[in-house]
């Protein structure tokens, strides 16, 4: 019989004690519920973002984006030089984007959904990071599950970019309070960064962050505080352009009063009762933690402050602040990872409920201010070869997009001819285009005329810049109107000599 060698002693497994096993198996338990914390929020928000993505048409806002992938990279320089410079970098990200996936609608919206979809995993990783994964399943879900974190997971703008970046420089933040280290602060500078490149007016969330670390960790702001302005310093060039263009593109935003107050209670989150009950559950969450002074600063400060600004000049918008709702997602997560998990899945459950309505309404073109897609439509369906038409340039709103949709959705066999232009949309410098002044002599002999208007107008004709009105009165007959939501179209057709 042989006996082994000292060699094969050495190589010999031992067999693991019960005390091992235990640890072992409690081990990849926790590793599978730290998994579960931030990956179920994020299919969460996958799945409902990817509901309805493509349904409504892209409104104002979205075509403005569209539009920035259509011109070279000479003209969009020139764009940006003199409109929209605050979120350039955006804009060059999606026509890099579209370049390679085109500019279908989906397109378009993929990045907003990918960045929500980040943005619900950092907010598990913030509660796994403040003490439980139990903390960041609930958070998570809950921020999954707001109507708004949809509505802004399929628009082609970039705020749902900026809650990513605002969620990841908040762990990072809640990582410098656990412990300063050179590497941390120089990934929440690139992260502070990062949020200034998709959207100037989120730096309102260093306000927060620095009040938090004020009122956590007092001697840790001379530490905190150049970590932020690394971050601010490449953004200089931008904020300096942007201030300049700021007349052109916020003028139109009208001051804050108690109407924009009560709004933003109501419509926030997605809808009267589910921002409610979170905003109940996240002052009950309220407490002297850091955890909870982080989460509750992220959520109520910069809206205040961008509340206080607005009523001086024009800035108040709720979309520039919807970054918060992470803090206010953190909130629920705190309150109900200390309730019992019967309870706590009990809330989810209810909270989920009370979201159904609102995930129904962000799918609706209403939500979005204008169906653009009625719009096509009812051009498509009724249009004849030979067909102009006029567009409402000084309409309330953004009516010098209206070309835009036309231009979007039907392809040039299938469009009215634009009988008035000069100069095209985005040439030289100038996103407006130019028309003709003299309206009777571009008109010429055409037989139909349609007139899309931005906005609802009893009488289509009614304020139509220029002398639109007036020869289109004179020469033309309403054949039709019809009103969509935030547009009216009309078919004028010629009046006979005789």
């Amino acid at each position: 019989m042989e006996t082994p060698s000292p060699e094969a002693d050495a190589t010999m497994v031992l067999p693991k004690s019960p005390t091992e096993e235990e640890a072992e198996r409690r081990r990849r338990r926790e590793a599978w519920q730290r998994r579960i914390a931030w990956g179920a929020p994020a299919l969460v928000t996958l799945v409902l973002c990817v509901i309805g993505l493509t349904r409504p048409g892209l409104w104002a806002d979205e075509l403005a984006t569209w539009g920035i992938t259509t011109v070279s990279w000479p003209e969009l320089w020139r764009q940006l030089e003199g409109t929209d410079a605050s979120i350039g970098p955006y804009y060059v990200l999606i026509r890099v984007w579209t370049t390679v996936l085109g500019d279908s609608d989906l397109s378009l919206r993929l990045p907003s959904l990918f960045a929500m979809v980040g943005a619900a995993a950092v907010v598990g990783l913030i509660g796994i990071r403040l003490g439980s994964p139990r903390i960041g399943l609930f958070a998570g879900l809950t921020f999954a599950i707001l109507p708004i974190t949809t509505r802004f997971g399929q628009e082609a703008r970039p705020y749902a970019l900026a809650t990513l970046a605002a969620a990841v420089a908040t762990l990072l933040l809640i990582r410098m309070l656990e412990g300063f280290t050179l590497g941390i602060a120089l990934l929440y500078a690139a992260a502070v960064t990062a949020l200034g490149l998709m959207h100037l007016v989120a730096l309102l969330m260093l306000a927060a962050h620095g009040l938090a670390v004020l009122l956590t960790k007092r001697k840790l702001l001379w530490r905190w505080t150049p970590s932020a302005f690394a971050g601010l310093i490449p953004l200089i060039p931008i904020i300096v352009i942007g201030r300049r263009q700021q007349g052109s593109q916020i003028g139109w935003i009208p001051f804050t009063d108690l109407h924009q107050i009560e709004a933003y209670g109501l419509e926030f989150f997605g809808g009267a009762l589910i921002g409610g009950a979170v905003l109940a559950l996240g002052v009950a969450a309220v407490s002297r933690e850091r955890g909870a002074v982080v989460a509750i600063t992220l959520g109520v400060v910069p809206v205040g402050l961008l509340m206080a600004l607005g009523a001086v000049t024009h800035i108040w918008q709720q979309r520039y602040v919807l970054y918060t709702i992470v803090g206010w997602a953190v909130l629920v997560g705190l309150l109900l990872a200390r309730r019992g998990l019967l309870a706590a899945g009990a809330t989810m459950a209810a909270l989920a409920v009370l979201a159904l309505p609102g995930q129904v309404e962000v799918r609706k073109p209403s939500f979005r201010y204008q169906d653009t897609k009625a719009v096509v439509a009812l051009i498509e369906r009724n249009l004849q070869p030979g067909d102009g038409i006029v567009y409402g340039l000084a309409d309330r709103g953004p009516g010098a997009l209206n070309r835009d949709i036309i231009a979007h959705y039907l392809p040039p066999d299938r469009r009215p001819i634009d009988l008035l232009v000069d100069r095209p949309m985005r040439t030289d410098g100038w996103m407006v285009a130019s028309e003709h002044q003299d309206v009777a002599a571009r008109l010429g002999e055409t037989r139909r005329i349609w007139v899309l208007r931005l906005g609802e107008y009893g009488d289509p004709l009614d304020e139509l810049d220029g002398t639109k009105k007036d020869v289109l009165k004179e020469r033309y007959d309403i054949a039709g109107s019809w009103w969509t939501t935030g547009y009216t179209v009309a078919l004028l057709t010629r009046k006979d000599p005789g």
